[in-house]
């Protein structure tokens, strides 16, 4: 990934491309007068929250390039499902996660790390359709804690669950995962969702 040639050097050193995993790290952020716990990433000693997920680089560019020119700084991660565009947050401190809590595979306790969490109870969310930009088909999703995640995969074994939505999470993602008798779906935060009427 790079800026298109020609860019003004101001414009690109208020946009950081962090290419490797290992420039960053996950967490989860909260900022002045407002109660919303956002997931984030550190660069340095920098929070950036999360801003839009974009499945295509040039126009994950255009969008950072747009937010740069109003005066933004941004950081751009690439994941497994696209790049990722983040936002600097002068005034944010970090919120730390939950300690995991560990359970037998017969009775699954709440757990959660920096991005994701089991839903145990289906009291815990509400099946859904949802639409998202750039996508044309509606979308099966849940709606949990006041956000949309679209359904990704369903797996047979509890352990793959987990180890999908580590995986996702590693990458910047907020993910869920449900129970649904011999099977575990995962699910992600889609953050422009819209309900389908």
């Amino acid at each position: 990934m790079s800026f298109p040639s020609g860019a003004p050097s101001a414009e690109l050193s208020r946009c950081k491309i962090l290419e490797s995993r290992d420039q960053y790290r996950a967490c989860h952020v909260r900022v002045p007068d407002s109660e919303e716990r956002m997931a984030a990433i550190v660069f340095g000693d920098r929070y950036y929250s999360f801003f839009r997920l974009v499945k295509d680089s040039q126009k994950a560019l255009q969008i950072a390039a747009k937010l740069v020119y109003r005066g933004d700084e941004v950081a751009l991660t690439r994941t497994v499902k696209g790049d990722v565009i983040w936002i600097y947050e002068s005034e944010a401190e970090e919120d730390k996660p939950r300690t995991v809590v560990k359970s037998s595979p017969a009775r699954m306790s709440v757990m959660s790390s920096e991005l994701w969490k089991f839903l145990a109870s289906d009291h815990e969310y509400r099946p859904c359709q949802i639409r998202v930009p750039d996508v044309a088909k509606p979308m099966t999703a849940i709606y949990t804690e006041g956000q949309y995640y679209s359904h990704l995969r369903t797996v047979r074994e509890q352990q793959q669950a987990i180890e999908l939505v580590e995986r996702l999470s590693s990458k910047g993602h907020a993910a869920r995962i449900t129970k649904h008798e011999q099977a575990w779906a995962i699910w992600v935060l889609e953050s422009e969702a819209s309900i389908q009427a």
